[in-house]
């Protein structure tokens, strides 16, 4: 038998302490023994929750799985541990400490093996190992990490375009998370609406805030579809703090009325996630006369951003994500003909344009924001397998599917910049995998100032925005 004991102080507070450690699908973050850990139990983190993990010890891997036997709120919990050859025991304990929060931390395993010499190599390597585990929970909750910078070598693969976009692949994914710092934080008290959430990595998104427990607004197109997304997220999250708001966010009426009921009806906004957006391979125009790409990719964003932002400022400290692509960097905006009027239809250009039209929006809009504590980011979620991909661009998917990311994996970064302390103090970058990322790589896409305004123009023409702040 192994008894490691451990008492752990942090300056955070019981409740944001309890919900991150009492989760043990977050294990992984701070235990470099762990190779993965998932909860496997619907319901949510509560007595009787189940989470599967991969514990790594050398070139081995070995599965275990626990049991939340105890659940005691911000006071007690207690899980019990099986893996191949071992059982193991944790018991945490937690109390307000001034401000902070103390942990009492208590671990017991048991080993099944036989002979002295192999007992006594076993038992001291599970104690390093143990060691290391709480250790690494200390520095977890006691650390603050810096706004992560763009790196020279993210840059330099950015521009030679292939290493880019390996960077796109599930395998760059991996690679890059392997780096990745703990995210402690969670969205108790903060309400977060996602647009296009009912599919995809919208759904994925939102099915990770909803644990980390917001209140979430479902933004999409189907009634039917927003009420089982909601149904699922909250059984599978115990998160009853979900609502639905039904809209079609190609229409500018609808997207007015999506603004209004937002701001009628829930009294605080602290994060809008820009996600809801579609490739369409033929020209089609809205029933208000818009191209559909244009109307739902960019314009329809534009308007309901600006008309969420009085609300947004209010309930500052604020955010907001918007969903680009890897596609903009092959694109150049261009205002002057952005419902593709005068040259003929391309549907994948036609989506990078607006996805780029995304950014230059990003920087507009965090530069207008920044005395406000609105923090705007954008991001890009690699290559996913999700729907939208496989109907529209069934040639790219064919060729590449060994290669794409799960919607969970595209949906992390939008996460991350929904709640990490780090990156609210980050305003106007470019996101791929929780690292900035440069805006271009080929000069050709750079656009002017001039064609800067003339795009807030445009876009202030085609949906009735009236500027005040100009």
């Amino acid at each position: 038998m192994i008894v490691l004991e451990k008492t752990i102080e942090t300056v955070r507070p019981v409740k944001q302490v309890f919900r991150y450690v009492s989760d043990f699908a977050n294990i992984e973050q701070w235990d470099p023994g762990v190779a993965s850990s998932r909860r496997t139990s619907p319901g949510g983190v509560k007595e009787n929750a189940t989470f599967e993990l991969v514990l790594s010890y050398g070139f081995g891997k070995i599965p275990m799985t626990y049991h939340l036997t105890t659940f005691v709120p911000n006071e007690l919990v207690v899980l019990t541990g099986a893996g191949k050859s071992f059982t193991a025991t944790d018991t945490i304990r937690f109390a307000p400490a001034g401000q902070g929060t103390r942990i009492d931390y208590r671990a017991v395993i048991d080993l099944d093996q036989s002979g002295p010499v192999k007992e006594k190599i076993i038992n001291l390597l599970f104690s390093r190992l143990g060691q290391k585990a709480v250790d690494g929970l200390s520095a977890a909750l006691n650390r603050s990490y810096p706004v992560p910078r763009q790196r020279p070598p993210d840059d330099l693969l950015d521009r030679t375009v292939v290493g880019g976009m390996f960077g796109f692949t599930r395998q760059g994914y991996a690679l890059r998370r392997r780096k990745w710092h703990p995210m402690v934080e969670s969205l108790e008290g903060r309400t977060v609406a996602v647009t296009g959430a009912t599919s995809g990595i919208g759904r994925a998104a939102a099915a990770r805030i909803a644990d980390l427990g917001a209140h979430l607004i479902l933004v999409g197109r189907s009634a039917e579809k927003l009420e089982q997304t909601r149904a699922m997220l909250i059984e599978t999250s115990g998160n009853r703090r979900i609502d639905t708001c039904r809209g079609d966010l190609s229409l500018m009426a609808d997207n007015e009325r999506v603004a209004r009921y937002l701001a009628d009806n829930f009294s605080e906004l602290h994060v809008l996630v820009n996600n809801a957006g579609a490739l369409f391979n033929e020209r089609l125009t809205t029933d208000e006369g818009l191209e559909q790409t244009l109307a739902t990719d960019l314009a329809g964003p534009f308007l309901l951003t600006n008309r969420l932002i009085p609300r947004l400022r209010a309930s500052a400290p604020a955010r907001i994500i918007n969903v680009s692509s890897g596609g903009m960097y092959t694109q150049k905006i261009r205002p002057g003909d952005l419902g593709y009027e005068n040259e003929p239809f391309d549907g994948p250009k036609a989506y990078a344009r607006a996805k780029r039209g995304m950014i230059i929006l990003t920087e507009i809009w965090a530069d207008r924001l920044k005395a406000h504590d609105v923090a705007v980011n954008a991001m890009h979620p690699g290559w996913v397998n999700t729907p939208g991909i496989t109907r529209a661009l069934p040639g790219f998917y064919t060729r590449t599917r060994r290669l794409l990311r799960t919607p969970d994996q595209g949906a992390d970064t939008i996460v991350w910049l929904a709640a990490a302390a780090e990156a609210g103090r980050a305003s106007g970058l470019f996101w791929l995998d929780r690292r900035p990322h440069t805006t271009h790589v080929f000069s050709r896409t750079r656009e002017t100032l001039e064609e800067r305004r003339q795009l807030w123009e445009e876009l202030c023409r085609l949906t009735g925005y009236q500027d005040h702040d100009q």
